[in-house]
């Protein structure tokens, strides 16, 4: 099993941001083929045909992104608490995952229709911020390490300094 560290490993950002976006993009578009691609049927407007296809491809992102947040939950987040470093911006990105969590489950098992245009709207928000949280989250963090080392390297520095010896030469003898 691997360390946990203060960072996430490269590839596993990289697995994560893939992740995040194919959920982000299939969830953006589900909601843009709801809101605005209805199309004439025989029988009147009817969803179009790749509203479900889409909306499938969301679901599994989605399940798939959980996975990936149960891991950052598990090692990255116990270890960081301590640290103080950007923690607002982390309850703000964990806020945003239980929201979305709580609506989408509300809007497959729990709302009436007469609830599913706002509670799918709220969703639909909360998702498109949820990068740019993210985005801000990484950018505090990173911001205060670089100023911590900073402040580190300042102070050693300043420890460390040379010690100045004077030295006192000897009169000759006159």
């Amino acid at each position: 099993m691997s360390k946990v560290s203060l960072t996430i490993s490269q590839r596993y950002r990289y697995f994560f941001y893939s992740v995040l976006s194919l959920s982000f993009i299939t969830g953006f578009t589900f909601w843009l083929i709801r809101r605005f691609g209805m199309v004439e049927g025989d029988f009147g407007p009817e969803s179009h045909f790749l509203q479900y296809p889409v909306l499938q491809l969301h679901g599994l992102s989605a399940f798939i992104l959980l996975m990936s947040l149960g891991a950052i939950f598990a090692s990255h987040i116990p270890k960081t608490w301590s640290s103080k470093r950007a923690r607002k911006s982390g309850i703000s990105i964990l806020s945003a995952t239980v929201f979305s969590i709580l609506t989408a489950y509300s809007l497959y098992y729990l709302v009436s229709e007469d609830w599913h245009e706002l509670l799918g709207n709220a969703h639909a928000l909360i998702g498109i911020s949820l990068p740019l949280i993210l985005f801000i989250h990484i950018r505090l963090a990173r911001k205060t390490r670089k100023n911590k080392k900073n402040k580190h390297a300042r102070k050693q520095s300043r420890h460390n300094k040379p010690l100045k010896i004077s030295t006192i030469e000897p009169h000759a003898p006159t």
